[in-house]
């Protein structure tokens, strides 16, 4: 490849030139500076799929000193072109649109390869696993003038109903947003902390969140983030109680703990919402499938659903509530300290 590829504006370009480098053994180096969840979410995206039987590929999160040896001519750029790293994912766009550059990327990946004819690879793969991604292809398909239109065609599909269900999903929170966003607020005023979780691909998200709202002046801290307290927790008392016992440790009361869940039925973070309760805090879920667990139960005092089914999907339309979000704790920090200015 001789110049970097902008996977925002060409997925297919991006995905075909990486499940060959895959195939020839290579992997994806990551670098996301300032933004080393958005790194960690790929990473997780390529190694541990969430589609069950796929394919699990070598993806590893640069540090600076990594990028020194990197070639320039081995770059896939989301948004800019600014580093040697081979994915190097620009902080200059919205949140929702960078995840749902590196979700697209990772589906069209997984459907390349399922095309050996086409990536180098004498047999598939990894098999026709992901097949449900783009049922129309065959996994025998030689024609690449084809299998690019087929996956633009479907590419764009997938984008449209990406922004369709961020739009509705903002929609039918809206009064749950502005609950949730007014409880992030008065604790923030009153010198409390927003404590996020979640597990894999929203471990990363939860981290974004806390990301987020430390920059909008409230402090924010992801329990998932210290993988030696989180590990050590899993070893020794179980990976249920991994973010309950972390509760001991840092919660107060006036703190708000924020659940990210793309099931909304992971049982460490229900434990952990009982244990926030317990202890004063205030709690909100974040989840799809419908609510899940999460919607219904006593301990998720503020519930923010996304009504789809699809992994990815939601996690996207969760970065655009986690945005909303951020910018209602914000608005609210904003109107208090005009309020402060105008009483002096």
């Amino acid at each position: 490849m001789s110049a970097a590829i902008d996977c925002g504006r060409d997925p297919v370009e991006a995905a075909m030139w990486l499940a060959r480098a895959f195939t020839a053994g290579g992997r994806l180096r990551v670098w996301a500076p300032g933004a080393a969840d958005h790194a960690h979410h790929v990473a997780v995206e390529f190694v541990h799929p969430v589609v069950a039987g796929s394919r699990a590929l070598a993806v590893v999160v640069a540090s600076p000193d990594d990028l020194e040896d990197a070639a320039a001519d081995a770059r896939l750029v989301i948004g800019s072109d600014r580093s040697g790293a081979d994915l190097f994912v620009s902080g200059d766009q919205a949140d929702l649109s960078i995840v749902r550059s590196y979700h697209l990327l990772w589906e069209l990946v997984q459907v390349a390869l399922e095309h050996p004819g086409l990536v180098g690879s004498a047999s598939a793969a990894g098999g026709d696993s992901t097949g449900f991604l783009y049922p129309f292809l065959d996994a025998a398909e030689h024609d690449e003038a084809s299998l690019r239109e087929s996956l633009r065609q479907s590419a764009d599909a997938k984008v449209q109903e990406s922004e369709r269900l961020a739009r509705e999903s903002l929609e039918s929170n809206r009064e749950a947003l502005r609950q949730a966003g007014g409880a992030i607020g008065r604790s923030a005023r009153s010198g409390g902390r927003v404590l996020t979780m979640g597990n894999g691909g929203s471990a990363a998200d939860a981290a974004r969140l806390a990301r987020l709202l430390r920059s909008q002046r409230v402090a924010a801290q992801s329990l998932s983030a210290d993988y030696a307290v989180a590990t050590a927790l899993a070893n020794d008392l179980g990976a249920e109680r991994i973010f309950a016992r972390q509760l001991d440790a840092y919660a107060q009361p006036g703190d708000v703990l924020v659940g990210c869940s793309t099931s909304g039925a992971s049982q460490n973070l229900l434990a952990a919402f009982d244990q926030a309760v317990a202890k004063g805090l205030v709690t909100v879920g974040l989840s799809g499938y419908g609510g899940g667990s999460f919607e219904g139960h006593e301990s998720v005092q503020h519930s923010l659903v996304v009504q789809s089914m699809s992994v990815h999907r939601i996690q996207e339309a969760q970065a655009a509530l986690m945005t909303s979000l951020c910018e209602r704790a914000r608005d609210l920090q904003d109107a208090v300290e005009q309020t402060a200015e105008r009483a002096r």
